[in-house]
């Protein structure tokens, strides 16, 4: 994985995270003025917006990292924090989904459902991919890097090989 794309995830991810989190404060922690209103906060729609437009940038780079990161790693038995990157690639699904769920069901008991899902989900998938991320931070400030990204791992590729655009080579 480049620099270039990491940044893509992070980018995505912090902004979709900031916009989401800034809507569900807005929708269901503000409280209105007028107890008739629909929007509970002035911000509420813009946030909406930007989040909804934003999550396909999120959604693309998770299928670069898909390609590019983890499936990499998973093919190589690479082990480096590889918890918590499954647990997040279990997130990933039902937190996707449930973001599209949410704007395409009507009836008002399954939006109810799939808005619970998508704020639990998107929940744990920030916490998941802070202890992802930071995990990695104290051994890169020591100068080091976890067992499964040394010079030669168990897998025989190397670090470069595992960290920066490694791809399986498929035979013609």
């Amino acid at each position: 994985m480049t620099r270039g794309e990491a940044w893509l995830f992070h980018v995505a991810n912090a902004l979709v995270a900031a916009t989401g989190v800034g809507y569900a404060l807005a929708a269901y922690v503000a409280e209105a003025e007028d107890p008739y209103a629909i929007v509970h906060h002035p911000l509420q729609p813009s946030l909406q917006h930007a989040h909804v437009a934003l999550a396909p940038a999120l959604v693309f780079a998770l299928g670069v990292i898909w390609a590019r990161h983890a499936q990499p790693r998973v093919a190589s038995g690479a082990k480096a924090r590889r918890s918590s990157g499954i647990f997040l690639l279990a997130l990933a699904l039902p937190m996707v989904c449930s973001g599209y769920a949410i704007q395409l069901v009507v009836e008002p008991s399954w939006r109810t459902c799939w808005v619970g899902v998508h704020l639990v989900t998107s929940g744990l998938w920030i916490a998941a991919t802070l202890a992802h991320v930071l995990r990695r931070a104290p051994a890169r400030a020591r100068g080091e890097e976890p067992a499964a990204t040394s010079p030669r791992s168990s897998s025989g590729l190397s670090s470069s090989e595992l960290e920066v655009g490694w791809r399986p080579t498929i035979p013609s």
